[in-house]
């Protein structure tokens, strides 16, 4: 089993910052990536959607050897994470945001997340919900140069869905959790927007739940170093922008 690979699945860009999470406690795996930028974003579709582009992904990445399947997506993993595991019978774990660390350590907690996964959290007491009609998109198309990326304008997309008893979306937050892996590569501009004292994910509970199985059933690779095989349509473009951000993401 030592010798399969951990892949990870995922709309685009955004499961690098995972892949990143994994490689810094797991130096010495091998990695599979499979990022759908074609199909991106994930955040505006139907079930349906998701249920029929994620099958045909995981029959892509499935003709290789696997010991772990990370969806890399938080709206694959808060809709059909089930379905995944099911149809891969790999062990398969998920990005989930960490709803229940941030309110009881804050008073006042916004979950930033795309519509899809706004809508699966929409009863979720004491915090705040933003889903952004248009974020992750505007990353996929702005990797090159992440500064063109217009935050204010995701803010007021009146695509937007916000549920709150108590805030408006530009009340100031004690926390503010990144319900999508594509809004890590523009954190600095979510700081900038919402000052919050605290800025966090579910990537590294992710990384460390994967770190645990794998440990659990004697699958932790030593003996070598860390290396990725990027694949489908747009492995060159997902290989090019690790290799331009993973300094950044190794170092957050």
């Amino acid at each position: 089993m030592r010798e399969g690979y951990i892949a990870v699945l995922d709309s685009g860009v955004g499961g690098l910052s995972v892949l990143g999470e994994m490689i810094e406690l797991m130096p010495n795996e091998r990695y599979l990536y499979f990022g759908d930028n074609e199909n991106a974003p994930y955040g505006n579709r139907t079930k349906m959607d998701l249920v029929s582009i994620t099958l045909k992904n995981l029959d892509a990445i499935m003709r290789y050897k696997l010991k772990a399947i990370v969806v890399g997506c938080n709206t694959i993993s808060t809709t059909i994470l089930k379905l995944v595991a099911d149809y891969s019978g790999v062990p398969t774990f998920g990005v989930f945001p960490p709803i229940e660390k941030a309110v009881k350590e804050s008073n006042s907690v916004l979950l930033l997340s795309t519509v899809r996964t706004a809508l699966e959290f929409k009863n979720t007491k004491n915090i705040s919900i933003l889903g952004l009609a248009d974020l992750a998109k505007q990353i996929e198309n702005n990797v090159g140069d992440l500064s063109k990326v217009d935050f204010a304008k995701s803010i007021n997309n009146p695509n937007n869905v916000f549920f709150s008893n108590s805030h408006n979306k530009n009340s100031r937050y004690d926390t503010v959790i990144l319900g999508c892996t594509h809004y890590f590569f523009v954190k600095n501009k979510i700081l900038d927007h919402f000052r919050p004292q605290n800025l966090i994910s579910g990537t590294p509970f992710t990384a460390g739940a994967v770190f645990r199985y794998l440990k659990s059933v004697k699958s932790i690779e030593k003996n070598n170093r860390f290396s990725i095989k990027f694949i489908g349509n747009s492995a060159y473009f997902n290989e090019q922008f690790f290799k331009k951000s993973g300094q950044d993401i190794k170092k957050n």
